[in-house]
């Protein structure tokens, strides 16, 4: 109960750092794209691919394969909500690994941002 609770705190800060930031776009929005691409380029690229269809040579070797940003069902399933905590918290039985303690929360709603944007080209 208390793991579930934390996570739902953990969860709820992430969508209010996330809304936050996308109103904060409204002033300034290339500073959260450039850290999220900065982010993406340094730390998902290796399995995501350059574009994000997923494309890169340890997609070969991993199973599941990561994740295509560009497939339509891709796009259907992947809410803001669950690619936040995909990226915090890891995908059980595949190779995404939790980010929680490896970048901040600015940090992660800002890669998020990046691949729904400028991958994913939703206008959020």
């Amino acid at each position: 109960m208390f793991l579930n609770k934390k996570i739902i705190l953990h969860m709820l800060g992430y969508l209010i750092l996330s809304v936050n930031t996308i109103a904060a776009n409204h002033i300034s929005p290339n500073s959260n794209i450039i850290l999220g691409e900065k982010i993406y380029i340094n730390h998902c690229k290796v399995c995501h691919g350059n574009q994000g269809d997923g494309k890169t040579f340890a997609a070969n070797v991993l199973f599941p394969p990561p994740k295509n940003f560009l497939l339509k069902n891709t796009k259907a399933e992947l809410t803001l909500a669950r690619m936040i905590l995909s990226v915090v918290q890891g995908r059980p039985n595949t190779a995404m690994m939790p980010w929680e303690n490896i970048l901040s929360e600015e940090e992660i709603v800002s890669v998020v941002s990046y691949i729904r944007k400028e991958l994913m080209k939703f206008k959020d």
